[in-house]
């Protein structure tokens, strides 16, 4: 489980080196998106840690509060869009939908999060 979480923790890292490597003046904006897109598997995975000890008890409390903001909005798209049905527990494939909904709401989130960090570093090195 731990290796999972660390894997959805490389997805912002690759884009970040990525966008260093290829766009450095968008690398906030890539990052952003790539955090955005496995912002609330990576909470549900630090909600998940809980149970791992005196550590686990203080990365679960915070995925849990991670995970009520990160997950409502894919699960309420979800059912608007009729992909997943209203007032069930959401398992299985249904939750595959759900966390896409919820990278593809939260990425253009945190993308337009890193974009400002970008026009804000680019216009401290250009005084």
């Amino acid at each position: 489980m731990i290796l999972l979480l660390l894997a959805l923790v490389l997805v912002p890292i690759a884009a970040r080196v990525w966008a260093k490597w290829r766009l450095p003046q968008y690398s906030g904006t890539a990052t952003g998106v790539g955090f955005g897109l496995v912002a609330s598997p990576l909470s549900l995975g630090l909600y998940a840690t809980y149970f791992l000890g005196p550590l686990g008890i203080v990365t679960g409390m915070a995925g849990l509060v991670l995970v009520t903001l990160h997950g409502t909005p894919g699960y309420n798209i979800a059912v608007w869009l009729g992909i997943v049905p209203s007032h069930t527990v959401v398992k299985g494939a249904s939750s595959f939908y759900v966390e896409a909904v919820n990278g593809l709401f939260w990425a253009p989130i945190y993308g337009a999060l890193g974009w400002v960090i970008d026009r804000v570093r680019r216009s401290r090195v250009a005084l």
